[in-house]
Formats: C-alpha cells, structure tokens, sequence
C-alpha cells in the first residue's frame, strides 16, 4: 500500500507495500456538495427555538464569533448564509461584526484573515479577539468562586450573538466547538489558563494529569463540565456547530440553543470519527496538512490521536510540516528542558498552557519511538524525544526487513479516535 500523508499544502508519500496495512478511517462521508444548501436548511430550521431570521428580528446588533486560522471550516460559505439572514431581518451591515475567536492563539495577519472569511457584505467589521486587552474585556459572572469570567466586552452586550463552531474530538476537552466559541474562544487569558488548569489535579504525592480530561470524554471531564458553566453565563442567541467530513469541509451542520446544536454534532461526530480500540506494533500518520501541521501545537493533536492505537514501545512515523514552530512563545521556557518531571515541576508551581502540551508531546516521545518528518529544528526534535527523518522510504523499509508479523495502522485521512 501506497500512503500519501497530507503536508503543508502538498503531501508526502509513504510506501507500505509487503508490510500488513490497517488503514484506520472515519465512517464520515466527504463534505457536501451544496454547503451553501446545508448552512441554510440549518439556518431555517434549527434543532430548538427559532430560525435565524426570526431571531435577528428587531435586533439592531449582531455579533459572529467563528473560529481563528487554526480551524478552518469554509466560513466564505458560511457567513453569506448568516449575513444575508441578518440583513433580511433588518439588520444593516455596518451593525454585524465578525470576531474571531483567538482564545490564546495568536491573531494572524489581516490579508490571513481575509482569506480565512472570505468576501462580505460591505460594511460588516472584523475583528480578531485578544484574550490580554483588559480594555475589551467585561465580567460577567464567576467561573468558579474567586474567579472572575471576562469576555470580549461587545459580544456580551451584542443584541444578537451567534457562534459558528467545528465540532470535533480535543484532546483534553473532550470536544471543541459548541460553548468553547464563547470560553474560551473570546474569554481573558487569566480564566483559561485557570480552566486549563484543570487538566492537572493535586495529590498526596504530587500532581498528576486528570485521567477525565481525555478526547470524546465530557461526563467527568472538569474542563468541559466548567466550559459548560462558562458559556450558560452568556449563551449565544444561536450557535451553528459544524461536523467536518473526512475532507475538512462540512458534511453535518445543525443549529439552534448551544446545548441542542452541540450534543446533536457530538452524537455525528463520534458515529464518524470514532474506532472500536485496537493497538499496532507500528503507527503511520500525518498533521492533516495545513493549518493543522503549520505549528507543533496543533500538529500535536493528530499526534495524540495516533498514539493511541500504539502498543507502548510502539514505532510511529509522523509527518507533519512546522513550517512556524511550536506556535507560542509561551513554550520556550519549558523547550528549553522538555523532560517530563521538569515540565511537570514547573506546572506545579505556575500552570502554562502550552507547558501541558509541551508535557503531553514528552510523554508520548517516551513511550513510543516517534520517527518525525518536519521542517522542524533537528536539535529541538531531538530536545523533545523525535527521531527526525527526511525519507520516509528509510523507515518503512526496516520495518519490512525487521518484522514479519507486525501489523502497521494508517491515519491518512484525518484522525480518529478509539471508542471510550
């Protein structure tokens, strides 16, 4: 078998061939033909409540809140929807705003933005959320005792607020989409690492890593369960969640109160994406190419998914491109000595957000050999436990020669995730 791996914008291949390939794929379909038909016939009749045009009714604001550049799901098809809705309602252009959801990422630059919506109605600001300006932001409750919840100041006191959110496994939070569009998609820095923070709980010996902050898990989960709480403080007045099919582009959209239109595309998303558990001897996948490869950050998700169906020692080749790096400055205190007690010791005395990931990828380089294809730097791979590869040619011809019973599994179209 013969496997090309998304990579940046391009692909990579991989050949398998006299190796027992188990190629692991989600049962979804490839996106829909006519999305602008699938985004309006969820728009018009939501799961719950009323349809987007009744809603806009005798609003004079609106708010979108869509995600950043780390999670494309064809806004240039989606927002004409919205939009044209809005102004059927009575709502001028120059009173919607656009605001990406940045959470803690980074803004990208305004031509990246631009392509990311795509055009728009004349008049309709964009604008990206900053999670530190202090100045945008309003409380509006607590998160939890002791700690405020701020939110992006406008779009708590919209007439009219709609999240458009991709539904889909995270690999602590069980699901992303839904309420994380308001938290933390538009919330202050200090109350999402507070959140985050969840993931790690307190013991008689120490800390440890908190075994419900696992993908596709919600029930148990305190970073969901307080996700949840966070966006019934100020739920949307319509939350548009979208399933991606197994080409990216959307093949379930569903709308209507965040609850309904969240648990609907959870429910698709797990029929889709989930596999009975099963473990490999060897692990072929890739970062899903551009934007989800561009930063170790993201590319580490895909990465999580794979490992999971490795046996611990476990070989797994992963290709993913990291033409921009890790993807936050706030990593580089903990790239600087990566391993896991030392990540771990400075978690415990002040929680990072990206120290849990840089935590999460160590863990994973220690119990599986992980032969990585990247742009990366080859001193900070190997920081981090990589093996880093430039022919993938050379790793799977060892295992053709090495083994003769070894099973390898094949995430090459997107990851799935084995059942709970």
């Amino acid at each position: 078998m013969i496997v090309k791996l998304p990579y940046a914008r391009d692909t990579v291949t991989v050949d398998l061939r006299g190796l027992k390939v188990r190629p692991l794929l989600p049962s979804a379909p490839r996106g829909a033909v006519d999305r602008r038909r699938l985004v309006a016939r969820a728009l018009e009749n939501p799961i719950d409540g009323l349809s987007l045009r009744e809603l806009a009714s005798g609003r004079r604001t609106a708010i979108v809140v869509v995600p950043d550049a780390t999670r494309e799901i064809g806004l240039p098809v989606v927002l004409p929807a919205i939009l044209d809705r809005l102004s059927l309602a009575g709502i001028e252009s120059r009173a919607v705003t656009v605001l990406l959801a940045c959470g803690t990422h980074p803004p990208v630059a305004p031509e990246s933005a631009a392509a990311l919506i795509g055009e728009l109605s004349a008049g309709v600001a964009v604008r990206q959320h900053d999670s530190r300006d202090t100045d945008a932001l309003a409380v509006i409750g607590d998160l939890r005792p002791g700690v405020p919840l701020r939110l992006d100041a406008a779009a708590a006191a919209a007439d009219l607020l709609i999240t458009v959110g991709v539904v889909r496994h995270h690999y602590f939070a069980g699901f992303g989409g839904g309420p994380k569009m308001i938290f933390p998609g538009i919330a202050g820095y200090s109350e999402i690492q507070a959140n985050h923070a969840l993931v790690l709980r307190r013991t008689d010996s120490g800390i440890e890593r908190h075994p419900g902050c696992e993908p596709g898990r919600l029930e148990d989960n305190p970073v969901a369960l307080e996700i949840a709480r966070a966006a019934d403080l100020r739920p949307p007045d319509l939350a548009v969640c979208l399933v991606p099919g197994r080409d990216g582009n959307p093949a379930w959209v569903g709308a209507g109160s965040w609850r309904a239109a969240f648990f609907e595309a959870v429910t698709m998303a797990r029929e889709w994406y989930e596999l009975p558990p099963e473990r490999f001897d060897m692990v072929v996948a890739g970062g899903g190419g551009r934007p989800g490869d561009a930063t170790l950050i993201q590319a580490h998700k895909a990465l999580d998914a794979a490992c999971r169906f490795a046996h611990p020692g476990a070989e797994v080749l992963f290709a993913a491109e990291l033409g921009e790096g890790a993807g936050s400055s706030a990593m580089t205190p903990f790239l600087a000595d990566p391993r896991p007690e030392a990540v771990m010791e400075r978690l415990a005395s002040e929680y990072v957000q990206y120290g849990h990931t840089t935590l999460r990828i160590v863990e994973k380089t220690a119990r599986f050999k992980v032969y990585l294809k990247s742009s990366l730097d080859p001193e900070l791979a190997h920081r981090l436990g990589f093996h880093p590869v430039d022919d993938l040619s050379v790793v799977a011809e060892r295992w053709r020669s090495a083994t003769a019973t070894g099973r390898v599994a094949v995430l090459a179209e997107g990851a799935v995730w084995p059942r709970l």
